[in-house]
């Protein structure tokens, strides 16, 4: 009895053994041994992204040297970022693209560094306009510009009367006051808006502000641009005439008026022989 139960252990075994061998000789099984840990790590990652762990949810907004920006500008971006990236899988998201869309479609951001960092966080680093001029402009478009004159935002749109409200707005600003009927806003590269005419208005105004005099209007009619300083003196040129030409005769008057210690209202460069006015 006990030889006739070893004989059915043995064959037992022996078939066991068989099959073994059978299923280690089985391709798909030498498949799995040899490629285990890839196949774990597929599986994995696999699982990741299906229960959400590479989905975009954190933020980090600073400005360009690494520092917190205002929070209007955090609460912007933010809400840009939600609407348009989170939730999105981190590597479907490109950096590069979203970089370039914040600078087209956010006003206030002039250039966007965007870096990525596993598993589900964004690092995004601005450089910013910094509003400069309190424009009304055309039929009583109150905008607000940069100081390159890039347009930031539209004022008092709800106002019923626009031109009195961009005025109050200038007063409740430390912001320069710029006023012409003849310009309009006009689309420039990267989704942008300006005034054209402004590009030569921030010329005039960094000559004007080197002698030291902070400027808080300009006016801009029939081709006449007047800027007029803190202490109401006129600086009078022409858009229609080489501007550098006018810069520098404004330069070498302002030069002789400061040394001689003259009082003027208006310093008019549209001439070849400047005019001083007390």
């Amino acid at each position: 009895m006990e030889e006739i139960i070893e004989r059915k252990s043995n064959i037992k075994q022996t078939t066991n053994n068989w099959f073994k061998e059978r299923i280690s000789r089985f391709k798909p099984v030498i498949f799995l041994k040899k490629n285990f840990p890839v196949i774990l790590f597929v599986f994995l990652f696999s699982l990741s992204i299906a229960i959400g762990i590479w989905n975009i949810k954190k933020y980090e907004i600073l400005d360009i040297d690494g520092v917190q920006v205002d929070e209007k500008t955090t609460q912007v971006v933010e809400e840009y970022l939600k609407e348009n990236v989170t939730g999105k899988n981190f590597f479907l998201v490109n950096s590069n693209n979203l970089s370039k869309a914040l600078v087209e479609d956010l006003t206030y951001v002039k250039y966007a560094n965007v870096s990525k960092l596993v598993p589900n966080k964004m690092v995004i680093n601005l450089e910013l306009y910094t509003p400069k001029f309190v424009a009304l402009t055309g039929t009583d478009n109150c905008v607000l510009l940069s100081s390159e004159s890039t347009l930031l935002e539209e004022l008092c749109l709800d106002s019923e009367d626009i031109s009195a409200c961009c005025t109050e707005y200038v007063k409740e600003s430390n912001f320069v006051f710029f006023k012409s009927e003849e310009v309009e806003i006009s689309d420039i590269s990267q989704g942008k808006k300006s005034l054209l005419i402004m590009n030569t208005v921030v010329k005039i105004l960094k000559i004007v502000e080197s002698f030291g005099d902070k400027v808080k209007e300009v006016y801009v009619e029939n081709g006449v641009v007047d800027v007029i300083d803190e202490h109401g003196r006129i600086g009078r040129f022409s858009v229609t005439e080489d501007v550098t030409t006018q810069l520098a005769r404004y330069f070498v008057t302002m030069g002789k008026v400061r040394h001689e210690g003259m009082k003027y209202s208006i310093i008019d460069v549209r001439f070849e022989r400047p005019v001083v006015k007390n």
